[in-house]
């Protein structure tokens, strides 16, 4: 629902910007026209990318020609994207949660928009059954002059990103998360140039790229020395073993501290299961000050009243990797 939603409000922005210029009057005559099966002939496929759209009235049609325009433009983007952003998972000590994963897949469609803008509709045909037909053409310079904007933009932001981290953020913790955020820039700055490389057949060089910054991450998650406090030692020993997958160096005493809290009901017997549900909150500190705080809505059930704090323990400790990337590299909240 989510991506419809997007694709949505993308054809809308865009289709808007298209409308603005004054496309050749409708065509009426019964004659198909040859753009219809062969744009390339007047649009040459080494400068424009073209697209046609149908439907039963002209607007519709218009919209229609964007939306193909649009997919020709981004389909191979997207599965680009998916796999940069699983390998990042797969591989980074702070993988792209679903905080950083929704602001990427946003960032990516904002790219692709501001790539399109020089859509215009440029011909319309009305065949003689009442179809409309209607052509849409992008410049392939106008489209490479956007992207390499965005692509620059998009450089300086991660470069503000690197000196806050090292000369201005106010804690470790923020510091890891401005790398992060670089990091999240530079994976939305690979599409964007891929998108260039698509167009124009070039990209833009980059000075520090995302393997570079996951680098810098790994280097001061491993400068860090945590400790982990719980109301239970299975949930500290649960922490220490999150933070130790993370690189980050597990002590009993550190000026950082991670400690876990369970805020769970009294067990509830329905249809002779027992539930037990609440919530799980993780509290990050530094100097004895909360920098961050995060809650997850927690539920368990079994036969046997004794086993939910055993089947509470397992999923805590199937979950708590997760949770630990959650806390250190999305926004703070508290």
């Amino acid at each position: 629902m989510k991506k419809i939603t997007l694709l949505a409000s993308l054809l809308s922005s865009v289709f808007l910007l298209s409308a603005c210029s004054t496309p050749s009057s409708t065509q009426t005559d019964n004659q198909r026209p040859t753009w219809i099966d062969h744009a390339q002939t007047e649009y040459p496929e080494s400068q424009y990318l073209t697209a046609v759209g149908q439907a039963s009235n002209r607007t519709r049609a218009g919209k229609n020609a964007v939306a193909n325009l649009l997919e020709i433009f981004s389909v191979n983007v997207r599965a680009e994207t998916r796999t940069l952003t699983e390998a990042v998972k797969q591989e980074s000590a702070l993988g792209v949660t679903m905080e950083s994963s929704s602001t990427l897949q946003r960032d990516i469609q904002t790219e692709t928009e501001q790539a399109i803008q020089g859509v215009e509709i440029k011909q319309t045909w009305l065949s003689p059954s009442g179809e409309y037909y209607a052509l849409a053409v992008l410049h392939r310079l106008s489209a490479s002059q956007n992207l390499t904007e965005s692509i620059v933009a998009l450089d300086e932001k991660t470069a503000e990103l690197i000196d806050y981290s090292i000369n201005q953020a106010p804690n470790a913790i923020a510091s890891i998360n401005a790398l992060r955020s670089a990091r999240d820039v530079q994976i939305t700055r690979k599409m964007a140039n891929f998108q260039l490389q698509y167009i124009s057949g070039s990209g833009v060089p980059v000075d520090i790229s995302s393997d570079k910054i996951e680098q810098l991450i790994k280097q001061k998650l491993a400068a860090l020395a945590i400790a982990a406090k719980a109301d239970t030692e299975s949930q500290a020993k649960a922490i220490q073993s999150g933070l130790s997958s993370l690189g980050v160096q597990v002590t009993d005493n550190a000026n950082i501290e991670v400690t876990g809290y369970a805020d769970v009901t009294n067990p509830a017997l329905i249809e002779s299961w027992y539930w037990l549900r609440g919530s799980y909150e993780l509290s990050l500190s530094e100097n004895g000050q909360v920098i961050s705080r995060k809650r997850w809505p927690i539920k368990v059930s079994a036969k046997q009243k004794d086993l939910l704090k055993l089947r509470l323990q397992d999923k805590l400790s199937t979950r708590m990797d997760e949770y630990l990337q959650q806390l250190i590299s999305d926004s703070p909240s508290l």
